[in-house]
């Protein structure tokens, strides 16, 4: 599914307010800290929802941070082959610039 692209963002219809009838709430289950390890090539990575039964992720597939990382020009991690079909990729950066591709090419 490819990205919703619009040159004027106020144009988009506003997500509505769920239907209290339709809703169900979920209990939290646990808290806990992100396990930290290393992904693909070895960059940094600590993933949330790790061990976490797919059953309780919806609406997420895994929540990453990839954390304080400097990388000079050319020297990227990346990581195996991964499409990214039938879900949305969000990235998050507080200075830098970041280039984000699936296998396929899709991404961002």
């Amino acid at each position: 599914m490819p990205a919703v692209t619009v040159l004027d963002l106020t144009v988009l219809p506003r997500v509505t307010e769920p239907d209290a009838a339709t809703t169900t709430a979920r209990p939290v289950i646990s808290l806990t800290t992100a396990p930290s390890g290393f992904e693909g090539e070895g960059f940094p990575v600590r993933r949330a929802f790790a061990g976490v039964d797919i059953s309780l992720l919806d609406p997420f597939i895994h929540l990453d941070q990839m954390g304080e990382v400097d990388y000079a020009p050319g020297e990227p991690k990346g990581t195996s082959w991964h499409p990214h079909r039938g879900f949305e990729t969000v990235t998050y950066i507080v200075d830098g610039t970041f280039e984000h591709q699936d296998s396929n090419g899709g991404g961002a």
